[in-house]
């Protein structure tokens, strides 16, 4: 019996070759989603797997049209693999074709990190922002803490007929629909992050809000600048030393989360059969423990209705969505996006439409 021809056994071992590199793709992306159910206080580093998810659905993308050049069948590989992971892809970029049309008792729910606006120029658009958008509530996160103290904010939200809980650290929930008794603070375990919760009237029953800042990176503009320096540059000498650096602050920071999270969970169980809104910015793509946690308690409005990659992360080098509005069963959204338009923060506001089922 004859051996095939050198040319044709190069053939087969390329195909070969390529085949292993797309189980292992495949296995990376597994992978990442496993990490998402990993508590982070017991494997801080194996639960940062989900970031590389990007990565390797991009590779496993790739292999798809690969095979479908050089060799068709074997395209069923990464597109059955993917297809096992297939609700994390919907998490990550849904695809929406259909919009559900806004009725007049829909409301209009906002999470935005304002990102500590100082300028009047920043404030003036804001309030512009406010009075185009007409949020029914909004939830915003590291907002100016004198900010309620400046001349004329009380009264021009008393003028739109808004009314706001705060907790004086950054945090505060500003709506249209009656206050019902005080602030509740969220108590968890954090360096300087915060989540508040209020009670709001509307329709004849009471909806918790929750506005949440869960624990930040830390990560300084010399952290940013040296991942930026990474990318451009991975064979820089300084690479190992900086990454390490890296992970060791992104692992102690979703310590903090998970433990948050845990909080935000037992308030979710604890109150499934009443109307929850819990928005912010979680700090965490939806690759993540914390997001993945929510979402089998609670839904996500842009996995519902949003469409799209979503950038909510304003700054160059991080293509992320960390801003999130969860909500209980109560409710159905519609037309949800990032305004990317506004861009007076490193964050771009969440905008979403509420329908009561």
């Amino acid at each position: 019996m004859t051996s095939p021809p050198p040319m044709k056994r190069f053939r087969q071992f390329l195909l070969a070759l390529f085949l292993g590199a797309n189980l292992c793709s495949l296995l990376a992306l597994w992978l990442c989603c496993l990490s998402t159910w990993l508590e982070p206080a017991r494997f801080p580093l194996c639960s940062l797997m989900g970031l590389a998810f990007p990565i390797t659905l991009c590779m496993n993308i790739g292999f798809v049209f690969f095979w479908l050049i050089f060799r068709a069948r074997y395209a069923l590989v990464p597109l059955v693999g993917m297809l096992l992971v297939g609700s994390y892809i919907c998490d990550y970029c849904p695809i929406r074709f259909r919009t559900i049309e806004p009725d007049s008792t829909a409301l209009t729910v906002i999470s935005f990190n304002t990102g500590d606006m100082i300028e009047d120029e920043e404030h003036a658009r804001f309030y512009e922002y406010i009075r185009q958008m007409q949020p029914d509530i909004l939830c915003m996160q590291e907002f100016q803490r004198g900010w309620f103290q400046r001349e004329g904010v009380k009264k021009l939200l008393s003028d739109m007929h808004y009314n706001y809980v705060a907790d004086g650290l950054a945090n505060c929930i500003i709506t249209r629909l009656p206050i019902l008794g005080d602030t509740l603070h969220v108590a968890y375990p954090t360096r300087h992050n915060r989540s508040i919760a209020c009670w709001v009237g509307w329709q004849g029953d009471s909806i918790l809000v929750v506005s949440n800042h869960l624990e930040s990176n830390q990560l300084n503009d010399a952290d940013k600048k040296e991942y930026r320096d990474m990318i451009k540059d991975p064979h820089r000498q300084t690479v190992k030393e900086s990454s390490l650096n890296l992970l060791r602050k992104l692992s102690q920071a979703a310590v903090y989360r998970s433990a948050q999270t845990d909080v935000l969970s037992h308030i979710a169980d604890s109150l499934s059969p009443r109307p929850i809104i819990m928005a912010g910015d979680f700090n965490d793509t939806p690759i993540s423990y914390t997001y993945q946690k929510l979402s089998r308690r609670l839904h996500s409005v842009y996995r519902q209705s949003g469409s799209g990659f979503g950038r909510s992360f304003n700054q160059s080098g991080f293509p992320v969505r960390i801003d999130h509005i969860f909500t209980s069963n109560h409710w159905t959204s519609s037309g949800t996006y990032i305004d990317q338009e506004f861009d007076v923060s490193d964050h771009y506001p969440l905008v979403t439409r509420l329908h009561r089922r």
